[in-house]
């Protein structure tokens, strides 16, 4: 028996009409279409997502100079963030000539 369901009475019944025209239907139909390409679409690139992040994985663990490769791209993007910043700084602190 499902959660929810008083042994005596059964399944849930639904007890109103609820008045619809074709028109109405064939939107309805449309709408659920469409909202179930784009869950579709969404659920495709989040699969694609999770397959190139385990062939990372799997590459990394597998070759270990591309772990080394990238602590030493890190090092140096995290460098010239600091010489960038510290140029930034630099350029907002000078006196304005007039």
């Amino acid at each position: 028996m499902a959660h929810g369901q008083d042994a005596a009475t059964g399944p849930l019944q639904i007890t109103e009409a609820i008045e619809c025209t074709h028109e109405d239907l064939i939107k309805l139909l449309g709408d659920t279409r469409n909202e179930l390409e784009e869950n579709l679409n969404e659920l495709e690139m989040l699969s694609v997502q999770a397959t190139c992040m385990t062939y990372d994985m799997v590459a990394m663990r597998t070759d270990p100079s591309i772990v080394e490769s990238m602590m030493r791209l890190n090092e140096a993007y995290l460098s010239c963030k600091e010489s960038v910043s510290k140029d930034y700084k630099e350029v907002l602190n000078k006196p304005k000539e007039d």
